[in-house]
C-alpha cells in the first residue's frame, strides 16, 4: 500500500508538471500567433509597399540635415520616386538613389561602447537622422550627432540603440543637406539651331525680331543682319540654351514678383521646327537677377515654375530687350 501511495503522488506530481508545461507552450504559441497577426494586419497607411517586379531595395526615406525635413516615396503604380509634400514635383530621383545605395553598402568605420554620457557625441537630442523603410517593411534609422576630430565622419546611434555608438563616413550626412529644389528634374528644351530656328523676337524697351531666309541669312526689316554681333550672340546662346537649376516649382505671386515677372526685363519668342516636321513656339520671360548674382530668373512659356538662366546665356536676350539691333 505504501508504494501505491508514492506512485499515486509521484504520478500527481507529474501530470502537474506536464500541464504546466502544456499551458506554457500555449501561451508561447499564442503570443508568436497574435504578433504574426499584427505583422500581417498592420494599417497600409502605416508603410509603402513595392510592387512585386520593384528594382527598389527602399520604399520609403524621411530625413532631415537639422534645418529641412524631406520625405519620399516609392509610388506603387509607377514605380518612381516621388516626394510626400507634393507628388506632382518633377523629381529627379539621382540623390534619393545614391542615398539608398549609402544605405545599403552601410558599413561603420568604428563602433565604441559608450563610457560616457551620449551628450558628449552629440546625440541627446540629435536633429539630423534618416529614416528608411526596407522592402521588406523593416525600418533603419540613424542618428547623427558631432563630427569627428578631423570633421570627415559623424558619431551615429543606429536604431536608436544607446548601448553602441557608430562612426561613419560624412558622405551620408552631406548628401541629406541636398535642398529640394536641386534635386528638381529640369525642362528639356527644344533643340534650337541656326538651322531649326525659323524666327526670334526679343521684347523689352525695344523689340526686334530676326526670320531666317530661303539662302541661310537672317533678316529683320528686310535688312541682312547675319553679320550682326547682337544676333550671332543670340543665336549661338539659343542653341546652347539650359536652364542651371529650379528656384521655386509652385511660387506665390509675391514670389513671382520678387523675382522681376511683374515686368520681365525680356520675352523671348522662338519659332522652331521640331523633329516632327511641326512648327513650334517657344516662350521665355526673363525677370530679375538671382539673388547669388550667377543668372536670370526665367520662365518658360506659361508654366508657374521659376528657374534660373546663366548670365551668359541671358546676355545678349537682355541686350536686345534693352537697344534692339542698335546696340
Amino acid at each position: 500500500m505504501e508504494m501505491d501511495w508514492r506512485h499515486r503522488r509521484m504520478n500527481g506530481a507529474l501530470f502537474s508538471i506536464l500541464m504546466i508545461l502544456v499551458i506554457l507552450v500555449l501561451v508561447v504559441g499564442g503570443v508568436r500567433y497574435h504578433q504574426y497577426r499584427q505583422a500581417q494586419q498592420a494599417p497600409a497607411d502605416e508603410t509603402v509597399a513595392l510592387r512585386p517586379d520593384s528594382a527598389h531595395s527602399y520604399a520609403a526615406l524621411s530625413y532631415s540635415d537639422g534645418s529641412a525635413t524631406l520625405s519620399f516615396a516609392v509610388d506603387s503604380e509607377t514605380d518612381q520616386w516621388i516626394w510626400t509634400d507634393d507628388p506632382t514635383f518633377p523629381l529627379s530621383d539621382t540623390t534619393v538613389e545614391e542615398i539608398c545605395t549609402m544605405l545599403t553598402n552601410l558599413k561603420a568605420q568604428q563602433t565604441i561602447m559608450p563610457d560616457k554620457p551620449l551628450e558628449d557625441y552629440g546625440l541627446d537630442n540629435s536633429a539630423v537622422y534618416i529614416s528608411a523603410q526596407r522592402s521588406n517593411g523593416s525600418t533603419l534609422r540613424l542618428d547623427f550627432g558631432k563630427s569627428t576630430t578631423d570633421g570627415k565622419s559623424y558619431y551615429a546611434l543606429m536604431d536608436s540603440d544607446p548601448a553602441q555608438v557608430y562612426i561613419f563616413d560624412g558622405a551620408l550626412v552631406e548628401k541629406l543637406s541636398v535642398a529640394i529644389y536641386d534635386m528638381a528634374e529640369l525642362p528639356v528644351l527644344p533643340a534650337l539651331t541656326e538651322k531649326t530656328v525659323l524666327s526670334c523676337t526679343v521684347t523689352g524697351a525695344a523689340e526686334t525680331t530676326i526670320t531666317a531666309s530661303a539662302e541661310g541669312t537672317w533678316l529683320s526689316g528686310g535688312k541682312d543682319v547675319t553679320a550682326n554681333e547682337s544676333v550671332t550672340g543670340l543665336l549661338k546662346q539659343l542653341e546652347l540654351l539650359t536652364f542651371t537649376k529650379c528656384v521655386d516649382y509652385r511660387p506665390s505671386d509675391e514670389a513671382a514678383s520678387i523675382c522681376g515677372f511683374d515686368a520681365p526685363a525680356a520675352v523671348v519668342e522662338v519659332t522652331y521646327q521640331a523633329d516632327t516636321g511641326a512648327e513650334q513656339t517657344m516662350t521665355l520671360s526673363i525677370g530679375a537677377k538671382s539673388v547669388d548674382g550667377t543668372g536670370r530668373y526665367v520662365r518658360l512659356g506659361g508654366e508657374d515654375a521659376i528657374y534660373q538662366l546663366s548670365a551668359e546665356a541671358a546676355a545678349p536676350m537682355l541686350t536686345l530687350a534693352q537697344n534692339g539691333l542698335g546696340a
